[in-house]
């Protein structure tokens, strides 16, 4: 079994500052994940909108080796995608649109790139949709195929009915990945549930200091030492040093973390920014 770290800071802590990190603080996080060992780093979100060297919305992603960025499906002409060979594009989508992602995800493959299925909000699927999904993962033969917790919803007990779902069905050369929210501040126990349930190819999902939308996910910074003890060689001093250099100072302006509000629509299913 191989796990791989996917650190989404750039991506999901985008929604806390509204994709304008700076162009140092993107820089010099990207740094630090690189000098740590993180396997995957996320870039950002391709969106149809100009760039800017400050921002982390992209309308074309770089040939960097190892890097990642999402879309959501319908939000991002595909058409204008230049062909790549060195990135994984991740597409976000929800069930509405499972029948319909075959297309975007052999567009983005046919153009070069490794793909992610995100599967949103994945609680919501019933047991044969699950199936479904993973069967369509097959199909299109995709990288990887993610267990998604959007709202923080899941409980351990959620996690284990979606889990031998995905272990029988998805081919074993196709990852299983899974990304969590921490609005009810189980994000760090539901990943080392997700780690220690399967015996194959897996990525993690996480950020530094848990930066993200809403009550933000696992905290790249424990997840890392918990691999350590089971044999991963991370360099945590890089993320020690990257943590106080780029993500404390964001706390004097920005905010992200438990709420009871959060946690109130964890545990109703509930979008964090919609009424």
């Amino acid at each position: 079994m191989g796990i791989k770290v996917l650190d989404c800071t750039l991506r999901d802590g985008a929604y806390v500052v509204n994709g304008c990190f700076g162009k140092e603080r993107i820089q010099g996080i990207f740094d630090t994940l690189s000098s740590a060992g993180v396997d995957i780093i996320e870039c950002g979100w391709l969106k149809d909108a100009p760039q800017s060297p400050d921002c982390v919305f992209y309308n074309q992603p770089n040939n960097q080796t190892g890097c990642a960025f999402m879309f959501d499906y319908g939000k991002y002409d595909i058409e204008k995608l230049q062909h790549g060979q060195n990135n994984i594009i991740r597409i976000a989508f929800y069930k509405k649109d499972l029948d319909k992602i075959s297309f975007a995800a052999e567009a983005v493959k046919n153009k070069g790139y490794k793909v992610f299925l995100q599967a949103s909000n994945t609680i919501e699927y019933e047991e044969k949709e699950l199936a479904h999904l993973c069967r369509r993962a097959n199909f299109i033969g995709v990288d990887a195929v993610y267990i998604v917790d959007s709202f923080g919803s899941m409980f351990p007990e959620d996690l284990d009915k979606i889990l031998p779902v995905y272990d029988e069905i998805v081919d074993k050369n196709i990852q299983i990945g899974f990304h969590s929210h921490n609005n009810i501040q189980l994000s760090m126990g539901l990943s080392i549930k997700f780690i220690n349930s399967l015996e194959r190819d897996i990525v993690v999902d996480s950020s530094l200091c848990g930066l993200g939308r809403g009550s933000g996910n696992t905290q790249t910074e424990i997840l890392l030492e918990y691999l350590n003890r089971h044999g991963s060689g991370y360099k945590m001093q890089f993320i020690r040093e990257g943590i106080e250099k780029y993500i404390e100072p964001l706390y004097k302006n920005y905010s992200w973390g438990y709420s009871p509000n959060m946690a109130y629509r964890g545990l109703n299913g509930l979008h964090p920014t919609k009424s």
